[in-house]
């Protein structure tokens, strides 16, 4: 049963990155920002598959939401008015950055589904236990800015429920391991340092 949802879980990530590829590389000479969000989504499928063995939540709840979660950001459509396309971008780009430091904190342990590959407490996983759900905030904020939409709003708010269900099934399944109850003492907040 783990080793279907391990062979799921990559091929759900690497058909969803490619499918993301090609709908986003018309984009680039526009607006070359999108690189930096590709990048993020091209490390985590190398990530994915040669990710780490581990012990992986087999319930179906944590399944379910960790592939609806993943997918429902690339609903978002790049339509709508433009609010404040200069900051949008910067935003983009901050938060694909952050998710890509998130995802190098990671390495092979990076995931969709919750499991335990190790306990990490380096790179941004110093500051919050969820820098990559950080920066995908980070990254839709400034695509509403760019293209503000009720459709645009829908998806990513509906996403980032998504994402807190997510972070709270993860901490539920990390926490059966003494090490990541000593690490939540440590690292409080879960997406903002000194904040939430």
């Amino acid at each position: 049963m783990i080793e279907a949802i391990r062979w799921a879980e990559r091929v759900f990530y690497v058909a969803l990155t490619s499918l993301l590829i090609s709908r986003m590389l018309p984009a680039i000479p526009h607006q070359p920002q999108v690189l930096f969000f590709l990048a993020s989504e091209l490390s985590g499928a190398l990530f994915i598959i040669f990710q780490r063995r581990g012990h992986w939540s087999g319930e179906a709840y944590p399944f379910l939401i960790a592939l609806v979660g993943t997918s429902a950001p690339f609903f978002a459509v790049p339509l709508g008015e433009a609010l404040a396309p200069s900051i949008g971008a910067a935003l983009l780009v901050t938060g694909a950055c952050i998710a890509l430091c998130g995802k190098l904190s990671l390495r092979r342990s990076f995931g969709l589904v919750p499991a335990n590959r190790g306990v990490k407490t380096d790179g941004l996983y110093r500051w919050v236990r969820h820098p990559i759900y950080l920066g995908y905030v980070v990254s839709h904020v400034g695509l509403l800015l760019t293209y503000a939409s009720f459709w645009n709003l829908a998806v990513l708010g509906f996403a980032w429920i998504l994402m807190w269900l997510r972070s709270r099934e993860e901490e539920k399944f990390l926490s059966r391991d003494p090490l990541y109850g000593q690490y939540a003492q440590l690292v409080r907040h879960r997406l903002v340092p000194g904040l939430l």
